[in-house]
């Protein structure tokens, strides 16, 4: 390929394979093929970023709602959530305790 021809996004994907097949430093193979290295180096980033950019996949986060009750008694708390149910100290963050017995439900 002539110096002055300018090649598409497979004909880089094509020097880069011959580059780690060879076994040669991105320069010395450079050299041997007349490619300014400086430009190798670029359109390698510029791929790489393109392939690392088009596999971003938007999520939708999810927001739990959780209903819980409590009923005291003594010095604990009993909560349940369908059928998973739990006792602990009344100084113990009811919420917290719903969605750790949330997650252990699913």
């Amino acid at each position: 390929m002539q110096q002055s021809q300018r090649r598409d996004k497979q004909d880089w994907l094509n020097l880069f394979e011959q580059q780690k097949q060879s076994g040669l430093t991105a320069v010395e193979f450079c050299r041997q093929q007349q490619i300014n290295v400086q430009t190798y180096y670029t359109r390698r980033r510029d791929i790489r970023l393109q392939r690392t950019s088009s596999k971003f996949i938007q999520v939708k986060r999810e927001v739990t709602k959780v209903k819980s009750y409590t009923k005291e008694t003594d010095s604990e708390l009993l909560l349940q959530l369908g059928n998973a149910q739990l006792s602990v100290p009344t100084n113990m963050s009811p919420h917290w305790v719903a969605t750790v017995m949330k997650a252990l439900a699913e």
